[in-house]
């Protein structure tokens, strides 16, 4: 992972283990990259201070990243956990989707498993997915490039 984040004060959780990753992959059925473990095991979740990307011609918003909480039913961040949010909205998604960050109105970033075992990043439109049929837009060919796109509100890249 090459950037370094900044990230609003109070929004990432604590530590997690490796078997809570593995729960997590076991339960949503896809295992996550080398570089978003990564960015997890540094940062686990949060609202980064760039937040910004484009889509089209449209700015979106990043509210916050999701986490890993194992003890997500005391914890602040339960709501924010990868697997609490998944097992959400998993009927609205496919078994090649799992969510990663929180966009602002209600979609969620999704890891797109479909092609290959390198997921493309897509914006999962929370208004337009029925139940087993998700409507998602594509962002990003990788979490790297993805996070190389956040800038912060006067445009700036990171």
């Amino acid at each position: 992972m090459s950037e370094n984040f900044e990230f609003e004060k109070g929004t990432v959780a604590g530590a997690f283990t490796d078997s809570y990753v593995a729960d997590t992959e076991h339960m949503t059925g896809l295992d996550f990259t080398p570089d978003f473990l990564a960015f997890l095991k540094r940062y686990n979740g949060g609202t980064p201070k760039k937040r910004f990307f484009r889509l089209d011609k449209n700015v979106k918003v990043l509210e916050f990243f999701l986490c890993l909480e194992p003890n997500y039913s005391e914890s602040d961040f339960g709501g924010t956990d990868i697997g609490v949010v998944w097992s959400q909205i998993e009927d609205r998604l496919n078994e090649s989707l799992v969510p990663f960050a929180s966009v602002f109105a209600g979609d969620f970033l999704c890891f797109d498993y479909e092609d290959n075992d390198e997921p493309k990043i897509v914006l999962w439109n929370h208004d337009l997915s029925d139940e087993g049929e998700p409507v998602t837009e594509p962002i990003a060919d990788s979490f790297e490039e993805f996070l190389s796109m956040l800038t912060d509100d006067d445009g700036e890249k990171s």
